[in-house]
């Protein structure tokens, strides 16, 4: 009597262990991702950076006497990884000030590093056009820095999307 009560509360558990169907239906056509096109940046180069000192697809850098430029375009969406590639920091220990502008989203940080000769300040802006990060980056010794900063004020300050 006990086992066939033991087997019956068994076949009552078991009962309710029905495995649904799922399904996953197919397209016969193939959806095409659109990609969005990039845009063109407009900056004012202060004289020195007249001409690129290394140049890739995404990105161009000028060295200018003291001091370098970055210009390059990151992919969007992920804010980290774009602060990230330009200061060696993540997002969360450096202070990014964020601002609205007509063309897109923009964000900027500074930073400081050890370089090989001291003491190096960073300072970055990106232009957020919802797929693509636009990124201007400067970066100095921190003891010259200072007599550049009006250059770099007016550079940022150009700084845009065409």
């Amino acid at each position: 009597m006990k086992k066939a009560l033991v087997f019956l509360m068994m076949m009552g558990l078991l009962t309710g262990c029905g495995a649904e169907e799922t399904f996953e239906t197919v397209a016969d056509e193939q959806a095409e991702q659109v990609i969005a096109q990039q845009r063109q940046i407009y900056v004012e180069l202060p004289g020195e950076a007249a001409s690129p000192a290394v140049e890739s697809d995404s990105g161009r850098l000028y060295l200018c006497g003291d001091y370098e430029i970055c210009i390059q375009t990151l992919e969007g969406g992920d804010r980290n990884a774009t602060v990230r590639t330009l200061s060696g920091y993540e997002e969360a220990e450096v202070t990014v000030m964020e601002l609205e502008r007509e063309d897109a989203r923009c964000w900027s940080f500074v930073w400081t590093s050890a370089g090989e000769t001291g003491d190096m300040v960073g300072r970055a802006m990106v232009l957020d056009d919802g797929s693509y990060h636009y990124c201007l980056s400067v970066l100095a010794d921190a003891e010259t820095s200072r007599q550049n900063q009006a250059v770099w004020d007016r550079m940022f300050e150009t700084f845009r999307l065409a």
